[in-house]
């Protein structure tokens, strides 16, 4: 789903007829299908509040959504002495239709069950009633873990029956079969002057753990100041409700309910609002254009505070921040900017012997430069900024950007970015000077003696801005750092950034060199 946020309603959207056939001789007499191919189709049910309204409250106007290409729902078909003709086949949606490999026909006195999001682990369980589904879900020792968007979504369970339709066109209804509390603070609103919406970020603690019948729940941040978790449904649940919340780094503002714990009832499919209020910040939304140098966190919010009078504020929040913007109205993606990362990957070095060859998938650029490149050739390097698009090319083969992609599983981003890919050339010579405010030319490229002083103090400035938010330049090994790009010498060799403070150039990276590179992931937004 697109965003993670609660679903809305949907236009009807047919779903073509490919699931797996079963044999005749898995079902009774009574059963047998009529050759009549299966249409289905597809709507989803909000959430609604206590007082029966659709749950649109809080800080998003906008937070119902539509299926996305890729989601994955799952479906059984049941016969009527309970024999499964279909077990958990699953569909994906391919930004129109449904999608699965076979070919599915209507069977008469049948039940269809259909259930978002797909889960592959369902398959071997020998379900046949709803019920068994909703169990399934639950028993994860961390379904209470929910930080992420994708943890959110796993956990929120849709579900529609359908018993022995009349004939082979069916509609889904899928409904919410748990519930959702959300919590809901003030954040600071922006909007650029070419119409990008973003929140300031704010950082929920727990003073008392966050419980619900002493159960810890860690709840997802939509980056709109609504953090939302899933619950069985249930009367009688004790829920803890104690913390700050943090606008400014050291500056706790601390909230509360009247009591230690209480005890809500949740029916399906309802949702308990739960709203904090705080008079220093503004519900108006300002005009703040995006700028180099600001932090960007996890669920999409942007630092710096600005133009918001005597509520700015300077000490940026840490907790969520995973990289600082270096670019801005570029990115490949809307424009908006591009990131880089507070840290290098965790397999920090990819040495000789598991580089995989890079496969001549752009055009090489020529020699090493302090061997002689001809300036045209250095401006090439300069102009680069495909690091988006060639990370996608090379994503299966080269063992670099396989690592700065996989630097989502220790730092999730927003849905709405890029994720983390490898940066190329171009990308790393614009984080130099629109953070570190030095310009490389093609002599500075070629020569690390040239202008010794700016790169120095280059190199400085951007070590200060990612030591701000607890972020770091790179690691000493043997005097040298070294990050990967995307951009080619050739198809075995690709060129690197050498972080030698006075020193620092771009060198290529030869496959039979000892020297070795580090991954520092950017993303685009």
């Amino acid at each position: 789903m697109k965003n993670y946020f609660v679903k809305s309603s949907v236009a009807l959207m047919v779903v073509s007829a490919a699931l797996a056939s079963c044999t005749q001789e898995e079902i009774v007499q009574n059963d047998l299908p009529t050759r009549q191919t299966l249409n289905i189709s597809v709507n989803t049910q909000d959430f609604v509040s206590e007082d029966g309204s659709r749950a649109t409250t809080g800080t998003d106007e906008n937070r119902t959504t539509a299926f996305v290409k890729g989601d994955e729902m799952g479906m059984y078909v049941i016969s009527s002495d309970g024999t499964v003709i279909c077990n958990n086949e699953k569909f994906v949606y391919n930004g129109t239709t449904w999608e699965a490999a076979n070919e599915l026909y209507y069977w008469k006195n049948a039940n269809y069950i259909a259930y978002y999001p797909y889960n592959a682990d369902l398959t071997a369980q020998n379900i046949t009633k709803v019920e068994e589904i909703k169990t399934k879900f639950t028993e994860p020792v961390d379904f209470y873990t929910q930080n992420t968007a994708e943890a959110y979504e796993k956990a929120d369970l849709m579900l529609a029956e359908v018993n022995s339709p009349a004939n082979g066109t069916i509609q889904f209804d899928l409904a919410h079969q748990f519930s959702m509390v959300e919590i809901n603070v003030p954040v600071r609103k922006y909007v650029t002057k070419t119409g990008y919406n973003y929140t300031a970020p704010v950082s929920l603690n727990w003073d008392t753990p966050l419980t619900i019948d002493e159960k810890a729940v860690t709840p997802y941040s939509t980056g709109k100041g609504s953090f939302r978790f899933i619950v069985p449904s249930a009367t009688d649940l004790e829920l803890t409700l104690n913390g700050h919340l943090v606008y400014d780094e050291g500056i706790p503002v601390n909230f509360g309910s009247s009591t230690e714990s209480q005890s809500i009832n949740l029916a399906s499919g309802t949702c308990k609002v739960y709203n904090v209020t705080y008079d220093k910040v503004s519900s108006d939304v300002v005009t703040r254009d995006l700028e180099v140098g600001d932090y960007y966190y996890s669920d999409g919010s942007i630092y710096p505070y600005g133009n918001q009078d005597d509520n700015d504020l300077n000490k940026p929040v840490k907790n969520g921040c995973i990289g600082v913007v270096f670019e801005v109205g570029t990115g490949n993606i809307n424009n908006n900017g591009t990131v880089l990362a507070l840290q290098n990957t965790t397999n920090i070095n990819i040495g000789n012997e598991n580089m995989l060859a890079w496969g001549g998938y752009t055009e090489s650029i020529l020699s090493n430069i302090v061997d002689g490149g001809n300036d045209e050739s250095l401006q090439t390097l300069i102009d680069k900024k495909d690091g988006l698009t060639i990370s996608k090319q090379l994503q299966s083969e080269v063992a670099s950007v396989q690592e700065a992609i996989s630097f989502e599983e220790q730092y999730p981003t927003p849905q709405q970015s890029s994720g983390w890919y490898l940066p190329s050339t171009g990308q790393l010579i614009s984080l130099v000077a629109n953070i570190g405010g030095y310009k490389f030319t093609t002599a500075s490229l070629r020569n690390n003696n040239v202008d010794r002083p700016q790169k120095e103090a280059a190199f400085n400035k951007i070590e200060t801005t990612l030591k701000l938010v607890g972020g770091t330049m790179s690691i000493a090994m043997g005097g040298v750092n070294r990050w990967w790009t995307t951009t080619e010498v050739n198809s075995n060799e690709a060129w690197s950034i050498e972080w030698k403070g006075q020193q620092t150039v771009l060198v290529n990276r030869q496959k039979g060199q000892n020297n070795q590179c580090r991954v520092r992931p950017v993303l685009s937004f």
